[in-house]
């Protein structure tokens, strides 16, 4: 069959259930059922997974490192819940593209197999990446929809991508799924597909069969402080497992997967387990209308715990305390539920100059301490001394990740993604462009240098660029911390400061 491209951008199109479809990419608008076909590994047996090993651990190694600077903080948290024996299947949410799974799969222990948008290994560069790592090829509704691929082909990629994810889960592997289908910017879940749903009773279902201990669902709560920021804040949420009990194929559909033939599970037992991931992932998300909501909710959870006497410190504390503002609204608290204006004013006014609930304490307007102006001076010093060797071996990786995060076609979404990408491609494909250049100038330029010199500082080069790297991250921290307290002296200034600073404390008088 021969390669389909159609509609990207924002085209209006409706699925079945006469909602709009995600957006396509230039990238995923391209479909090649063949190369999607002759990218795609293969386990060597059921169970075992498809990647070739060694080098899914160097990626997942390398993933460890991109993650530790594309955040400030990353908190984890519910890993008990993750079994050792067991295959698992985690469920999340979807708005931060490829850090989503990214997320899942550093933070547990099991060897993961993924599912994923058919570019994901046929496009150029991290294509050859994510196909000898394992990840499996699906044809959206998305693309289907829009005459990507004949229902023939989709079915015949997806049937063998949803029963390599089965067969994995069943062998006690893990993988992570996206219900939602795609990643968005929305303040709450859009409508969950079912195809991790019949990939995990599928999987349950060949367990069953071969006397496997039963897999688990495994809901992940994903936050981030803002997804599309570099170094924001992350917790990575593991909830209770969701029980399969009786999510299974009929005995004759189970000896057909067996076969290796892939059957659909009873739509009756899809739909109610659904049903449960969504009341489970739900509370788990921000799950509001809206983004300045959420925020309102914040604003209500910081200031009551000022009110308190116990202001939060961290990002999970922010969250939680968000999350029991919203339940109680919702309950319908009578001292929260008037407050939400004044806190949504709040909100607003922050958010317009880059600041959050941090910029309170039980003055109103908390006062910028003289450590946080002065931040700025390590962090020009800090600069300047990684500037060399961080611009030298990263410097065209960090301007590839800004240029094409800030200019792709994917949304907001997935803008860090590119970040992360440069982070995570950096050490295999640019770092050795600085070094070969070093090793050309030492051996033909105008001084000499011993041979082993030159072998051990091009072995010690890629240190160094990590250190420097790190070096450089620190300083970005403090810039950042010496902006805000910029902006906090800024809206102190303005003239509706003391607006914001009374509604502030009219707050803490009504939480008090």
């Amino acid at each position: 069959m021969a390669k389909k491209t159609v509609q990207s951008g924002d085209d209006g199109a409706l699925d079945h259930h006469g909602e709009i479809l995600p957006t396509l990419s230039k990238s995923a608008s391209q479909i090649d059922v063949e190369k999607i076909e002759s990218k795609r590994r293969h386990s060597a047996k059921p169970g075992d997974h498809p990647g070739v090993l060694w080098f899914y651990n160097l990626i997942i190694s390398l993933c460890r490192l991109a993650m530790k600077q594309q955040f400030r903080t990353i908190e984890v948290t519910g890993q008990k819940h993750i079994a050792e024996d067991a295959g698992i299947l985690t469920v999340g949410w979807h708005t931060n593209a490829l850090i989503d799974p990214t997320a899942i799969v550093v933070t547990q222990p099991k060897t993961l197999v993924f599912g994923g948008r058919h570019d994901l290994i046929t496009r150029p560069i991290i294509g050859p990446i994510t196909s000898i790592s394992g990840s499996q090829p699906v044809i959206r509704q998305a693309e289907l929809a829009r005459g990507g691929a004949s229902s023939e082909a989709a079915k015949k990629i997806n049937s063998k991508t949803m029963l390599t994810l089965a067969e994995c889960i069943a062998h006690g592997h893990g993988t992570a799924l996206f219900p939602e289908g795609t990643s968005h910017e929305d303040s709450k879940m859009r409508r969950l597909r079912t195809g991790p749903m019949r990939s995990v009773i599928a999987a349950n279902s060949i367990a069953h069969e071969k006397g496997l201990p039963e897999p688990h669902l495994l809901p992940v709560g994903l936050h981030y402080r803002v997804s599309w920021y570099f170094r924001t804040d992350a917790w990575v949420e593991y909830g209770d497992p969701i029980r399969l009990d009786d999510a299974i194929h009929p005995e004759d559909d189970r000896k057909r997967l067996m076969a290796g033939e892939w059957v659909e599970a009873p739509s009756d037992r899809v739909n109610k387990l659904r049903d449960q991931v969504r009341e489970r992932l739900a509370p788990m998300t921000p799950d509001a209308e809206s983004w300045d909501e959420h925020r309102t909710w914040h604003i209500l959870g910081h200031t009551r715990a000022i009110a308190s006497g116990h202001p939060l410190n961290t990002w999970r504390e922010e969250v939680l305390a968000a999350r029991k503002v919203r339940e109680e609204i919702r309950e319908g608290n009578r001292t929260l539920t008037p407050l939400q204006a004044t806190a949504e004013n709040i909100g607003k006014s922050l958010h317009s100059v880059g600041l959050d609930g941090r910029a309170l304490d039980s003055n109103g307007l908390r006062k910028a301490r003289t450590a946080e102006h002065l931040a700025i001076l390590p962090a020009l010093l800090l600069a300047i001394l990684a500037a060399p060797l961080t611009l030298f071996g990263s410097g065209i990786m960090i301007l590839i990740g800004k240029v094409l995060g800030d200019s792709t076609d994917e949304g907001l979404d997935a803008r860090t993604t590119y970040h992360f990408l440069a982070s995570l491609l950096g050490p295999l494909i640019i770092w050795p462009i600085p070094i070969v250049i070093f090793i050309i100038a030492a051996i033909f330029g105008p001084w000499t240098i011993p041979a082993l010199q030159i072998l051990i500082t091009a072995l010690l080069l890629p240190l160094a660029f990590h250190l420097s790297n790190k070096v450089a991250i620190i300083a970005w921290d403090l810039h950042v911390v010496s902006r805000d307290a910029r902006r906090l002296n800024r809206l102190r200034r303005d003239s509706e400061s003391q607006s914001i600073r009374k509604d502030i404390v009219d707050l803490l008088a009504a939480l008090k």
